[in-house]
């Protein structure tokens, strides 16, 4: 509403001994309308921009101060040094101490906890301020985008699809509004390994960094996944094989099945990597290594292996091939030989095998990170002291004239 002749300023609400005035000003060309009241502690104002809302206040001001006059006459000395000291502390805010109190009495039953102040302080620093306002599934989705077009592998955009797909679905709400505490919360309930938790928060640090690049939150401050916890992986939670179980594995894998076993054991590459086609052409027999493009390596980056001596005699008699190594059914095999070796199935373990036995072998995680196309974080997390130097001896050591002596060994043991 706009003040009209009618309108005498300064304008007096009253209510028994209380009153409020409302002053009339200009500010930027416009209206200000600014009340002023008397309080136990001194004179208070408040500003607005509409006279509707600066009556309004001030019909309330005017109750509140009234009945504070009947409530004041009741107050002891302490009682009274406590409201004063509250007016003080109020003093310059416009607020008196009974709104104070309500809506102290809200943000905390909103919150929880009396932790106001610290909210209060989060609020400025991440929702204050000058941000676009941007869905967490838009962020996704411009990510995926951005991924896509910088060549990324269709493995890891499947990664960005899935698990950042069920971020976006927990969180419907503005990127720049999720907490540290939400983010912690969010990965106890996904009820995932410490590994595939470790994966989501790659994924997750990875979307909230670019976010900042794209200036969708500041660029000089930590984000709320920069608070995530990295999940500690537990020797038990990564199961290899004995060098006897894998000997026996090589040992009943029929010729075309043979290099899928060989390359996951010995050369670290990924199942899916291997799906996607990765070809003999990849394999360099006479510098002895292994490239895997970026465009079917997992994490989108080409990656050399140096091939073992036992590797480079095992698949010594495919050197003429040429094509996709591929096996076709290669998890309805995986089972067969398990089955036709006596080797109990274990989810990963090939390369969970090649990757504890090669850190024992070398010492070395930047290497073995190399090699597998991990994080050395990742590496250390998983295959440190695994194993011990006489297994990752034996380990290294299987050779395709050994295979069936080594089975006999392990069948007679069983």
């Amino acid at each position: 509403m706009k003040a009209t002749r009618k309108d005498t300023f300064p304008l007096i609400i009253k209510k028994g001994h209380a009153s409020v005035k409302i002053y009339r000003g200009q500010n930027r060309g416009k209206d200000l309308f600014t009340l002023a009241f008397q309080t136990p502690s001194g004179r208070r104002r408040q500003f607005f921009t509409s006279l509707d809302d600066a009556k309004r206040e001030a019909n309330t001001k005017v109750a509140n101060l009234a009945q504070g006059d009947v409530e004041g006459a009741k107050l002891n000395g302490q009682d009274r040094v406590m409201f004063v000291a509250a007016q003080n502390a109020l003093e310059g805010t416009g607020i008196t101490v009974d709104i104070a109190a309500r809506e102290f009495a809200t943000a905390f039953k909103i919150l929880g906890h009396d932790a106001i102040i610290e909210a209060a302080r989060f609020y400025r620093k991440h929702i204050a301020a000058e941000l676009p306002d941007i869905t967490v599934a838009d962020a996704v989705a411009k990510f995926a985008e951005a991924k896509a077009a910088a060549g990324m592998s269709r493995l890891y955009l499947k990664d960005i699809r899935v698990m950042l797909g069920r971020l976006a679905t927990a969180f419907a709400c503005n990127l720049k509004s999720i907490t540290p505490d939400d983010l912690s919360g969010y990965m106890q309930r996904l009820n995932v390994g410490p590994v595939a938790r470790n994966n989501h928060k790659r994924l997750i640090v990875a979307l909230f960094n670019f976010a900042k690049l794209q200036k969708w939150l500041r660029e000089d401050e930590t984000t709320a996944a920069d608070a995530l916890q990295t999940a500690k992986v537990k020797d038990k939670d990564v199961e290899i094989y004995t060098p006897l179980e894998v000997a026996a594995l090589l040992h009943h894998a029929s010729d075309d099945f043979l290099p899928w076993l060989l390359l996951i054991a010995f050369g670290g590459i990924r199942r899916e990597e291997l799906a996607k086609g990765l070809k003999w052409e990849a394999i360099n027999f006479d510098n002895r290594t292994i490239t895997v493009p970026a465009d079917i390596a997992k994490t989108g980056k080409k990656r050399k292996i140096s091939m073992q001596d036992n590797l480079t005699e095992w698949l010594a008699p495919y050197r003429a091939k040429r094509g996709a190594i591929y096996a076709k059914d290669a998890r309805k095999n995986t089972a067969k030989v398990s089955a036709g070796a006596g080797v109990q199935l274990r989810k990963n373990a090939l390369r969970h095998s090649f990757g504890s036995y090669r850190m024992e072998q070398t010492k070395n995680a930047g290497q073995v990170s190399l090699e597998m196309g991990n994080s050395p974080k990742v590496v250390m997390d998983h295959y440190f002291e695994i194993t011990d130097a006489k297994d990752a001896a034996a380990y290294w050591n299987i050779r395709p004239a050994d295979a069936g002596k080594v089975v006999t060994m392990a069948g007679a043991a069983a």
